[in-house]
């Protein structure tokens, strides 16, 4: 976990990852991703009311966004046709609204704020959090839990008192007035989730759903995790992030197999017929009764299922590197340990540096030897290097080192001394001196200058 303390395992690529230390930079682009979002759907909502045809079916013309609106009730009549565009309209407009509300928080974050909220003042630097603080961790997932509570509510409220949903049993918006509250028949449906088949049972099922995200963000906010929640999660920038991706890809899979096979939540009239499952080369949903094109329920099921199966790749990937395990940098061993295999080898051979050569020379060392002298060497100044043909009869000679060494005195003559008649035992006997033009001794006699 501590790999992930700075940026230097992260590569180039790697954006999000110069924002680990960074939590006001992190909230930045956070913000501006919502902002992208909302822009999208607002525009993108415009764009298909253009499109529009009413004669043909919904789910034959391509449409992803109005089918979802048509569910909520919005601009619908009986039979499923749009009847009045003004409501999808201004789901539209509320949404570039939004879109621009957060691109100025994001500016705003961005401007006035330093990188790490860290650095600012109360109340804003309460909101600082490290990627190892498990409590403050808690704090941020609770607040998180706390607002998909409030989706689900405003999903209730829209049902109940806000003009309905539409009834694909019935073929009509109606309000569903008296949702089914019986905890043990909601929780019967934990082993089929995708055969709700009445929008009691639906609108009560997220009423259950609220409550419990309610309970969880608030119990998060308030107490911080156990010790035994610390020591088997990952509290690590990779280790949160391959949580939240394994989170988007349950719910990916989730809407998926209801997009495929639930004619409730997504109506045949604005989605076209349910899908079959099948699985060749890779799964994919397809349309059993072959009417030829591809269905709103087509793109969305396929499309969502194949999101959310990278999505769960992008977790297994970053959960690896939490546990510190880097399978890149793995690959890398094995391709270099296969170019050292396959590599030619070559043999490379000493050169000889035949501008320098050295001879001993005789400095003071007090550092080293403080009453001695140390032997170091020195270039030699207007050297030659030899050939290294035949030096010495050897023609493989490398290196060739020229010494110039000086004339030791072993033996230093005495004067000398007065003839003895006698030696006696114990006596020193100093060579004689003589002249240059005399003969050199032959004698021992004569070079201890015993006798004439």
């Amino acid at each position: 976990m501590k790999r992930n303390s700075s940026l230097s395992p992260y590569p180039w690529w790697a954006g999000n990852a110069r924002f680990i230390h960074q939590s006001n930079t992190f909230i930045v682009a956070h913000v501006a991703q919502g902002a992208l979002i909302m822009l999208w759907a607002g525009a993108f909502t415009l764009f298909e009311l253009a499109k529009y045809n009413p004669t043909l079916p919904m789910y034959k013309q391509g449409l992803i966004l109005l089918p979802h609106l048509a569910t909520l009730g919005l601009g619908v009549g009986k039979g499923g046709q749009i009847v009045n565009t003004f409501p999808l309209v201004a789901v539209a407009g509320f949404h570039l609204v939004a879109a621009g509300v957060l691109a100025w928080g994001a500016w705003f974050h961005r401007q006035k704020l330093p990188a790490s909220l860290e650095m600012s003042r109360p109340p804003v630097g309460k909101f600082h959090f490290r990627w190892d603080d498990a409590a403050k961790l808690g704090f941020i997932l609770g607040h998180h839990l706390l607002i998909l509570g409030f989706g689900a509510v405003l999903l209730v409220a829209k049902a109940m008192f806000f003009g309905g949903l539409y009834d694909a049993t019935l073929g009509q918006v109606r309000v569903v007035s008296q949702p089914n509250l019986d905890v043990f028949a909601l929780w019967d449906y934990r082993t089929h989730l995708f055969d709700v088949n009445n929008l009691e049972d639906l609108v009560g099922g997220h009423i259950l759903v609220a409550l419990l995200l309610f309970l969880g963000g608030t119990w998060h906010i308030l107490v911080p995790p156990f010790g035994w929640v610390k020591n088997r999660f990952l509290f690590s920038a990779d280790g949160i992030l391959s949580y939240s991706l394994f989170g988007i890809a349950l719910a990916g899979f989730a809407a998926s197999y209801y997009c495929g096979f639930n004619t409730l939540a997504y109506p045949v009239e604005f989605y076209g017929p349910a899908l079959e499952l099948k699985s060749q080369f890779t799964p994919y949903y397809f349309d059993p009764t072959g009417t030829g094109g591809y269905s709103s329920r087509v793109w969305l099921a396929n499309a969502h299922f194949y999101l959310a199966f990278f999505f769960l790749q992008g977790g297994l990937w970053h959960f690896q590197r939490a546990m510190g395990l880097d399978v890149g940098q793995m690959f890398r061993s094995w391709r270099a340990e296969a170019q050292a295999v396959y590599q030619p080898q070559f043999q490379c051979e000493p050169q000889a540096l035949l501008d320098v050569v050295y001879e001993p020379r005789l400095v003071p060392a007090p550092a080293l030897t403080p009453q001695g002298t140390e032997a170091i060497y020195e270039p030699v100044r207007g050297w030659h290097a030899p050939s290294l043909q035949g030096v010495n009869g050897v023609k493989t000679t490398l290196y060739q080192a020229v010494y110039h060494w000086r004339t030791l005195v072993f033996y230093e003559p005495a004067p000398r001394l007065e003839r003895r008649a006698e030696p006696s035992v114990g006596s020193f006997y100093a060579p004689a001196a003589t002249k240059p033009s005399q003969r050199p001794p032959q004698t021992p006699q004569q070079w201890y200058g015993v006798g004439n």
